[in-house]
């Protein structure tokens, strides 16, 4: 745990890696199922149970510490993951990816907002490349100036919604990533039955199968401790040691993983529009790191 700590900005690609590959348990379980909500359910309850102990710890702290902003930013985490994974199972990878990846634009509108950052020349571009790749995602081209799509929307919303969740847990009162992870992954799953009532989501029946030992309760298990835990754990441990900024344009890594994981294994088309798009979002991304490094290295 300490190793992840020592090296953040490894630890963050690291999470790249399974935050970028999280759509193929979560698509299997959803398609072995039937579109039922449960078995995605079940992993996500299955996490908050594997975390009980600190989370009571956590929860303790909360009100002694009254430190609030932090159970807003984990509110905020949890909703975020909840709509990117809602999205990831109506919508096309690559797009779901990009759009959500939007998120350092939206950071940086909170810093100014809610910390009072000032707005330097690299953000300013960065801001403008960042558009520039959501308007050939939503097709501006064509004319549409605003997401159409209900997936659009979600995947918007959801970047958004993690990006402010960063934002109060840079204002909060100091906690563990465990601290994090724990409570965060307390509320997914009832967020996660709120958001599955969204018109065009997940069914409510329960499946004869859900009763029978099969292979969807390996992928359950296995969709609790790979992928959602190591993918929230780590993610949190950089948040204790990066700012912000920093950690979202490191886990811009996602996209090159998501498109290629994507391009591999499903039948969505990446055309030129998704290459486009990623390549002004990753830059928008990056724009800001470079350009510090070479104000530092030219004063």
């Amino acid at each position: 745990m300490q190793l992840f700590k020592i090296y953040p900005n490894l630890t963050v690609i690291i999470a790249s890696f399974f935050w970028g590959t999280y759509w193929i348990p979560l698509r299997f379980l959803n398609e072995n199922s039937n579109n039922s909500i449960w078995p995605i359910f079940l992993s996500f309850l299955i996490l908050s149970f594997f975390l009980i102990k600190p989370l009571l710890r956590s929860i303790k702290n909360i009100f002694y510490y009254q430190n609030y902003f932090f159970i807003l930013g984990c509110l905020l985490a949890s909703l975020a993951i909840v709509l990117y994974s809602e999205s990831l199972l109506r919508g096309e990878i690559a797009k779901v990816v990009i759009l959500f990846y939007l998120c350092p634009i939206w950071g940086t509108i909170f810093a100014k907002i809610i910390l009072n950052h000032k707005f330097t020349i690299s953000r300013i571009i960065s801001i403008f490349f960042g558009i520039i790749g959501l308007g050939i995602i939503i097709k501006i081209d064509k004319g549409v100036f605003y997401p159409s799509s209900i997936v659009e929307l979600i995947a918007l919303a959801a970047g958004v919604t993690w990006a402010l969740s960063l934002t109060f847990f840079s204002i909060s009162k100091k906690t563990s990533g465990i601290e994090k992870t724990s409570i965060t992954s307390f509320l997914i799953p009832t967020i996660y039955l709120i958001v599955s009532m969204i018109p065009g989501g997940r069914d409510f029946y329960i499946s004869d199968k859900l009763f029978y030992f099969s292979n969807t309760y390996i992928w359950i298990l296995l969709f609790a401790t790979v992928w959602l835990l190591p993918s929230i754990l780590l993610t949190y441990f950089t948040v204790e040691i990066l700012d912000p900024g920093r950690i979202n344009i490191l886990l811009a890594f996602e996209v090159i993983v998501g498109i290629f994981s994507a391009a591999i294994l499903t039948i969505e088309i990446i055309g030129i529009r998704e290459i486009l798009g990623a390549f002004f979002v990753i830059s928008a991304c990056f724009i800001d790191v470079f350009y510090k490094k070479s104000q530092t290295r030219y004063p």
